[in-house]
């Protein structure tokens, strides 16, 4: 008996706790104001208030209260008080004053099916402080002015609220002989913290955050929500403190809900949001095989557009990915960097996959070349967008103002839709079945862009699995751009291979001609009348030595007349001997000089066979051959910064008066020469060989020819 008067006591006085804490110091200047005097009322309530301490305490620390005559005896003083004085008016006052004050700062009172299926929504018992400046001290929270949370207007939509703490407070209250496990939450927020009051002192219980990994969560589940365990009847004093990124939707909603509730949620919208999931999931599948699959063909080909189209659809893939983990449930890349997923924003993503796209274009329609003016606009608009990408970049990771991004996030959203629109109808004005499907491609491109923009201006629409919005028709947009630019791409390669293959053979028969064009029966005439003479002269020794050199020189160039390049190596080997050949020919009536820089591997240098024999042939017979006086011809080879040059240097009678002796002389002697340029010509563009031939024409102050000098230049 003794033992259920102290419970029932207890319960009375903690009842009286949660009047008194809130309206208690309001009494005196109340009943003052009234007529009644401030001692009464001092005295009533200092007695509850001081009774409900206690019980306070009690419920906090889990042991009995100490006796609580002196107190109840304070209280019914007051109450005789009021009694004597008859002052029945202000007595009913105070009890209106009571029912007022309940009905505004009702706790928030459990149940015990609470844990097994419910859902609490607490906002209609939360109040909310917003610290604006983030300085005010923990322990000074409880003593600043909250107001009822449902009826602050807290915008949706706000640029620097991020840079504020809000601090929610509410009274929990287990009523029931149970303890109670459940989950509490605000909603998706960046970072929340939970504080008790205990003994006027906030005391830190959980802190989650949403960058934190599934084994760092309090609730390995999702981030939102912090396991909370309320003890049988106890009463909990809690604080709140939220932090967030800037963001379409801010709501501040505190709820108690239980583990089943929270599964059955999430099962639910597992089935209303999988075709997203799906959706997404195969949309960067694709992007990515894409992009590596053209990055593949750069490796192999070498053209840009390959490289640009790369970077285009993996920054796609990127974008998506980075809006996939957004979801607490995928952790594939962003996960792991958080500073990629919440302080880089999809502003970035997006900039670069523009700039890929714009490159992407420009060199694969080669604007450049056949529309200069439309070339030169997409090169002022790819600067453009680099400089808003360095801009963007330092915004987010130097300055750290992420509102000033998400200003320039949703202004770029307004632009490049209309952009796009006016790009669109200037590359409408290229024409060709491959700029055809780019044409498109890119329609598709802009109307999923436009509409995946405007459904996600308009709608609210919240996802649970997929917090950042997905747009099923933005994404088809993609899917269709990526099916017509690969059959451009495709008919591209095609026609490039189709090319190629011309080049090819038409090489073939330039090899060929140059082999003819070399081996002409005059060379070969003259020099068996030259074997002839020395037979004939009984000189047998320079006989075999010159039959020698020209079998040999006759097997280098039928052997190396198969290649398309030979090392630097085996031309300089056969230029000398066929320099040999003709100075036997002509009676050593002219020098050769003959240079090679000792820093270059000409065994790692590559050119193509019989480069230098037409420039040295027409050194030799129409340059040196038609002068008296001394003879000279020079073969040096050095290198260069980026480049092999080689010089053929004669001190003859130059290209005009050659000319003038050859009228009467058939065109044969400048095949060569001719046959040689076009063969370079086709290297060129079939193998992106660049040599580069210069034929100088020698001359004195007063314009005497000198000789000729032919500069050759022979990439590395």
């Amino acid at each position: 008996m003794k033992y259920t008067r102290k419970i029932l006591s207890y319960s009375l006085l903690n009842t009286f706790y949660c009047i008194i804490e809130s309206i208690g110091p309001k009494f005196p200047l109340l009943f003052s104001r009234r007529g009644g005097t401030i001692p009464d009322a001092v005295g009533m309530v200092t007695g509850w208030l001081q009774a409900s301490e206690l019980v306070q305490k009690y419920f906090l620390i889990l042991q009995p209260p100490p006796p609580l005559i002196t107190n109840f005896s304070l209280v019914i003083n007051g109450y005789s008080s009021f009694l004597r004085r008859r002052n029945f008016s202000k007595l009913l006052l105070f009890f209106c004053f009571i029912f007022l004050s309940i009905k505004t700062q009702a706790q928030i009172r459990l149940y015990f099916e609470l844990e097994k299926n419910g859902f609490l929504d607490c906002t209609d018992s939360t109040s909310l402080f917003i610290d604006s400046t983030r300085q005010v001290p923990l322990q000074a929270i409880p003593k600043q002015r909250f107001k009822p949370l449902k009826s602050l207007d807290i915008p949706k939509s706000f640029a620097k609220g991020y840079r504020y703490d809000y601090w929610l407070k509410l009274h929990v209250h287990n009523p029931t002989p149970d303890t109670l496990d459940l989950l509490l939450t605000t909603g998706l927020h960046r970072s929340v913290g939970l504080y008790r009051d205990i003994y006027n002192q906030l005391i830190e219980l959980y802190k989650t955050n949403e960058d934190y990994l599934p084994d760092q969560r309090l609730f390995r589940y999702d981030d939102q929500y912090i396991p909370i365990r309320f003890l049988p009847g106890t009463h909990y004093q809690l604080y709140i403190k939220v932090n967030d990124y800037p963001k379409k939707d801010f709501i501040l909603q505190p709820k108690l809900v239980s583990h089943f509730w929270e599964n059955h949620h999430k099962v639910k919208a597992f089935y209303d949001e999988y075709i997203y999931l799906i959706n997404n999931g195969l949309i960067i599948s694709i992007q990515l095989f894409v992009a590596l699959f053209v990055f593949t063909f750069y490796l192999l080909d070498r053209q840009k557009y390959y490289l640009y189209y790369g970077f285009y659809t993996a920054s796609l893939a990127f974008f998506n990915l980075w809006e996939y983990e957004h979801s607490p449930y995928f952790h594939l890349l962003f996960s792991y960097l958080p500073f990629l997923k919440f302080t880089g924003n999809s502003n970035i993503y997006i900039l670069l996959s523009q700039i890929s796209y714009f490159l992407f274009i420009y060199d694969f329609l080669e604007l450049k070349e056949k529309y200069p003016g439309l070339g030169l606009l997409f090169r002022r608009l790819i600067r453009t967008l680099f400089v808003c990408l360095a801009i963007d970049i330092i915004i987010l990771f130097v300055f750290r103002r992420l509102d000033w991004s998400d200003t320039f996030y949703w202004f770029f959203q307004g632009v490049f839709p209309i952009l796009n629109i006016i790009l669109l109808i200037f590359v409408f004005k290229t024409k060709g079945r491959i700029a055809r499907n780019i044409k498109i491609g890119s329609t598709f491109l802009m109307l999923g862009a436009l509409v995946g923009f405007m459904t996600q201006w308009f709608s609210h629409e919240s996802y649970i699995l997929l917090r950042v919005e997905p747009s099923i028709v933005f994404m088809l947009g993609t899917l269709l751009e990526i099916f017509f630019f690969s059959i451009a791409i495709g008919s591209r390669s095609y026609q490039i291979q189709k090319e190629q293959n011309s080049l090819f053979k038409a090489m073939k028969e330039s090899e060929l001609r140059t082999l003819r064009s070399q081996i002409n029966p005059h060379f070969v005439f003259n020099s068996l009348n030259s074997i002839k003479s020395y037979i004939l002269t009984h000189r047998s020794v320079e006989a075999a030595e010159y039959l020698t050199d020209f079998s040999m020189l006759m097997r280098s160039i039928l052997q190396h007349s198969k290649e398309q390049l030979i090392s630097l190596t085996d031309e300089l080997e056969t230029a000398v001997l066929y320099i040999k050949l003709e100075k036997l020919r002509f009676e050593d009536n002219f020098e050769f000089v003959y240079e090679v820089d000792e820093s270059i591997d000409t065994d790692e240098v590559f050119a193509p066979p019989m480069l230098l024999q037409p420039y040295i042939e027409n050194a030799i017979k129409h340059g040196l051959m038609n002068k008296q006086e001394t003879r000279m011809l020079e073969l040096k080879i050095r290198q260069l910064a980026e480049s092999i040059e080689i010089i053929i240097e004669d001190n003859g009678i130059g290209r005009e008066q050659a000319a003038l002796l050859r009228k009467n002389i058939p065109k044969y002697q400048s095949m060569g020469m001719n046959i040689n340029n076009e063969r370079i010509k086709l290297l060129s563009q079939a193998n992106d060989l660049h040599i580069q031939i210069m034929i100088e024409d020698k001359k004195s102050k007063d314009g005497t020819a000198q000789g000729t000098k032919v500069t050759i230049h022979i990439p590395l």
